[in-house]
């Protein structure tokens, strides 16, 4: 390095310490993210807003739990819904038959949403509103779910299918893997 050059490193280093250079860009960060960290109310439609739908069923037990939340777990939804269908027979694609929906849990402003159910096979419609002023976005899934084996221990599987575009529905997941996060889609605002 040549004279010149490491003498003016060495005085902007007596002007401006490493330490305090550090402090310098901390501060600078916090005053820019201050608002976002202390904002008190609903965050725009986005990755926080995200509502999932949660299965479990614990190995021994014939009841299904499903939960429809959001990623944050402040998020409050306008309506949630979730509608099932039972009686229809098992394939490895969506029951093309009509089901008979009925309404299975409903609630509006929560955080969260709770079904549980014996049935087996059982199909869900589920859809979460979510609304701040100026933007609304509904997420949505339609699933259907199977336990082979009848749920008795810890080697039977979850199967799970879906009519919904954009959402995948997961392989087989064993019941000891539970619970199982299913994100729903982001469909915009409703129509």
């Amino acid at each position: 390095m040549s004279g010149g050059a490491a003498s003016r490193k060495d005085r902007i280093g007596r002007l401006l310490p490493a330490p305090l250079a550090a402090i310098v860009i901390l501060l600078v960060a916090l005053i820019l993210l201050t608002p976002v960290l202390l904002s008190s109310g609903q965050p725009a439609p986005g990755i926080l807003t995200q509502a999932d739908l949660i299965v479990d069923r614990v190995p021994g037990s014939n009841v299904t739990h499903f939960y429809v939340r959001g990623v944050g777990t402040t998020i409050r939804y306008s309506e949630l819904t979730i509608e099932w269908a039972a009686n229809f027979s098992w394939s490895t694609v969506f029951p093309s038959s009509p089901l008979n929906w009925s309404l299975g849990a409903n609630a509006s402003e929560v955080l969260t949403l709770l079904f549980g159910t014996t049935a087996n096979p059982v199909a869900l419609n589920v859809s979460a509103l979510y609304q701040v002023p100026g933007s609304t976005t509904l997420y949505i899934g339609e699933l259907a779910f199977d336990v082979s084996g009848g749920g008795n221990s810890a080697t039977d599987l979850l199967s799970t299918v879906t009519s919904t575009p954009g959402l995948a529905g997961p392989a087989p997941v064993a019941l000891s893997s539970l619970p199982l996060t299913i994100p729903l889609v982001n469909v915009g605002a409703p129509p």
